[in-house]
This record gives structure tokens, sequence and C-alpha cells, in this order.
């Protein structure tokens, strides 16, 4: 009897560890992707490794396909890059003296521009090497730390992130060889409303566009 109980015993555990293994084998193949790739670092460097990839995309150099090109990076850079926030922090106190239709158009503009401001800067170094650095993280905030690098300089990239609810690292700010993009268009604004209305802002960001 006793060497029964030891042989069911031993058969009980076998099926309860093959259990348990395939419990976490299929939790395995099915935890989602961002499980894995979910840190601001890597959610960044897919953002980069793809508009890299449309810009060396050899099927979209033609200049008949330009606009392609841009639509293609633009919804590239909208699943990333928060230009509603960039848009209030960078008008600052002024973004709430503002109405809601104003902070929309604002924020099409303006986002607008950085896209174009971003993308000239990368676009000038598609072929060199993108280095991904430090990360610092937090609870709801990180930077991540990057260099483009050439034959004959390195150009550091610091991008700065917040956390939304869905785990979704998304872009605020960039700090370009240590000057604060967001920081440089909030005192050109303050400087600009100092003097003028929203509305002439506005205007002089059409002209840049």
């Amino acid at each position: 009897m006793k060497k029964t109980a030891n042989k069911n015993s031993t058969v009980k555990n076998a099926v309860l560890l093959y259990i348990s293994g395939g419990i976490v084998l299929g939790l395995c193949l099915f935890m989602p992707v961002w499980a894995d790739t979910g840190s601001p670092k890597a959610q960044l460097e897919t953002t980069i490794q793809d508009i890299l990839g449309v810009l060396r995309d050899p099927a979209l150099k033609a200049d008949g396909l330009r606009e392609e090109k841009k639509d293609k990076l633009r919804r590239i850079a909208r699943q990333r890059f928060d230009y509603r926030k960039m848009s209030q922090l960078s008008l600052g106190r002024h973004w709430r003296q503002i109405s809601d239709t104003e902070k929309e158009s604002f924020t099409e503009l303006f986002g607008t521009l950085l896209e174009d401001t971003y993308m000239a800067k990368i676009d000038a170094y598609t072929d060199e090497k993108v280095a991904f650095l430090n990360e610092r993280v937090t609870e709801k905030k990180a930077q991540v730390d990057t260099k483009i690098i050439t034959k004959d300089l390195e150009i550091p990239i610091n991008y700065r992130m917040y956390r939304k609810k869905d785990d979704l690292w998304m872009i605020y700010d960039m700090v370009i060889e240590g000057v604060s993009m967001i920081g440089n268009y909030r005192s050109q604004f303050d400087q600009i409303l100092e003097r003028q209305s929203f509305n002439d802002l506005v205007e002089k960001l059409k002209e840049k566009n």
C-alpha cells in the first residue's frame, strides 16, 4: 500500500508539474507584445526605426512621391509625439487664455511645424547611426538619451516622455544639443505675445509652414 501511495503521489506531482508548466507556457505565448518592448526606450527605438525606414526606402525617393512619404512619416510621428501637450507647454500661461477652438487649430499648426523641424533634422542624417543610450524612468515620466553618430561628429537628442494610462510612452519635449525644443519655443512665443496678439502668433506660424 505504501508503494502504491508513493507511486500515486509521484504521478500526481508529475501531473501538477505538467499542468503548471503548461499554464506558464500558455501565459508566455499569449502575453501581449508590449510586455517585452514596453519600456520608453524600446517604444522610442521602434518609432525612430520606423521613421528611418521610410526615409531610407528607395521606393519613396522620387520627387513625385514626396507627399506620400510625408504622410507616412506624419502617421508614425503622431503615434508617439503628443502635439497637444507640446503646444500647451510651449504656450505656458497663455494656453489658458485661448478658446478650445483656438487650442485645436494651434495644436494642428504647431504640430506640423514640429514635425517639419524634427524630420528635417533626422533626414539630414538618414544614413548615419542612431545610438540609444541612457534611460531614466520614474512612475510617470522618462528621458531617453540618444545620439546621431556621424564620421565627424555626434549629435545628442534626448527625448522627454510621459506615460499614458495604457502604458504608451509619449514624447512631450526633445533636447537637441542641450537645447529644449519646447523651452526654446516657449521663450519665443512669450516675447511675441508680450507685444502682439495670439492671432499674430498664429500668422507667424503659418508663414513658417
